[in-house]
């Protein structure tokens, strides 16, 4: 499967999951043809943030990948990177 994948970072006074996860939403709203979409928000001291958009039996905005490296994803999350096997680069976004 492809996916396309975009990458967001957060400016040098931006952090937090919450402003990850608006950042993510609104980027794949407005990329709605987009689809299976990655968005990836990093933040400035390596901390980040993958959310998922229209993979099937998935809901929209569900975290895929994190820099957490004790995170434990659902199995379904896994078994659907396990399917990738090619991705569309769209952009990279800096933010200031």
């Amino acid at each position: 499967m492809t996916i396309y994948r975009t990458y967001i970072h957060l400016g040098a006074n931006e952090w937090g999951h919450e402003l990850m996860q608006e950042l993510a939403n609104a980027y794949a709203k407005e990329h709605a043809e987009k689809r299976v979409l990655v968005v990836e928000v990093l933040e400035h001291a390596g901390w980040f943030l993958s959310f998922l958009y229209g993979a099937p039996g998935i809901r929209d905005g569900a975290i895929c990948g994190t820099a957490n490296d004790l995170a434990v994803l659902p199995q379904r999350i896994v078994d659907f990177g396990a399917c990738i096997d090619a991705e569309i680069f769209l952009e990279d976004i800096r933010r200031s």
